[in-house]
């Protein structure tokens, strides 16, 4: 007579699955994302490593009341230290604060820039980076007749200056991967990879890369973004597009510091050289000021 088994298992499901209240899985999340962030804060500079504070500032119009979510400005910065981790910054949340202000992002480039420079004057703190998280203004589209423009700023930031101590960002764009990671490259002495104002255009000669464009020879001259239409995002390439003297363009798509969007399965990242000008300028005295 054959023998037969039978294996019967038996558990108790309502430990995982009942009585779920639905913010359950955030709130956990929230939780080891601040745990992380006290392990870096508590954590022993060695090597190579930075350890960089960054003080949250949240403007509001009239509440003392967080009116954004503390767990999204944790993931902000667990994504912005995956972005830096081949630079050896790691950043932590040191405080945040609300500060009432009816301002919003659009009014800072007034005059010049100088309502930025006198809000930075009156809030900025010493030897820490302030993220200054602003509301948008105005629609995002503005339609005029038959005509519609849209468009947006995600941020801002002064490139290697004494002027400041922060940097911009919008509350829309504050959870976006690239933009937090861009204007911070910004802060630690990039430039974007179409830059031509302050050096000149990148002329292809690989004898004077480092002095035209963003400085850097690593990252290919870049048209930049209003030559986005030549951008084919499933091969992450801009094709027929050339110079007068006839040579292609062929800049990084995914570099954090263009201004293309994100290519298919493609993570955005900075070169080499990209990293290591932000490595030394974290060692000069107009930066080394903020690493712990």
């Amino acid at each position: 007579m054959p023998l037969q088994g039978q294996n019967v298992e038996s558990k108790d499901w309502c430990l995982s699955i009942c009585n779920l209240a639905g913010d359950e899985k955030q709130n956990t999340e929230l939780i080891y994302l601040k745990m992380q962030n006290d392990s870096i804060m508590k954590l022993a500079t060695s090597g190579s490593m930075r350890k960089i504070p960054l003080r949250i500032g949240v403007i509001q119009t009239d509440s003392l009341d967080i009116e954004i979510k503390e767990l999204e400005l944790h993931r902000a910065v667990a994504n912005l230290n995956m972005a830096y981790h081949d630079a050896h910054f790691v950043f932590y949340i040191d405080r945040i604060n609300v500060i009432v202000s009816s301002l919003k992002l659009e009014e800072l480039s007034q005059n010049g820039y100088q309502v930025y420079n006198d809000f930075s004057s009156k809030y900025d703190l010493q030897d820490v980076i302030s993220v200054y998280i602003f509301d948008h203004g105005r629609e995002f589209c503005q339609i005029s007749g038959p005509s519609i423009s849209c468009g947006r700023t995600g941020g801002f930031s002064y490139i290697l200056s004494e002027r400041t101590n922060n940097i911009v960002m919008s509350r829309f764009d504050i959870s976006d991967v690239k933009v937090f990671a861009h204007e911070m490259g910004h802060f630690w002495g990039l430039y974007h990879t179409f830059e031509e104002a302050q050096f000149g255009k990148d002329n292809f000669d690989p004898d004077r890369c480092g002095e035209l464009g963003d400085g850097i020879c690593d990252t290919p001259p870049d048209p930049g973004a209003i030559y986005e239409v030549y951008v084919n995002y499933t091969t992450c390439e801009l094709s027929n597009l050339t110079n007068d003297a006839g040579i292609e363009y062929k800049p990084i798509i995914e570099n954090y510091m263009s201004y293309y969007k994100p290519c298919y399965l493609r993570e955005f990242s900075f070169t080499h050289q990209q990293l290591e000008v932000m490595m030394v300028a974290a060692t000069q005295p107009i930066r080394k000021t903020f690493v712990r």
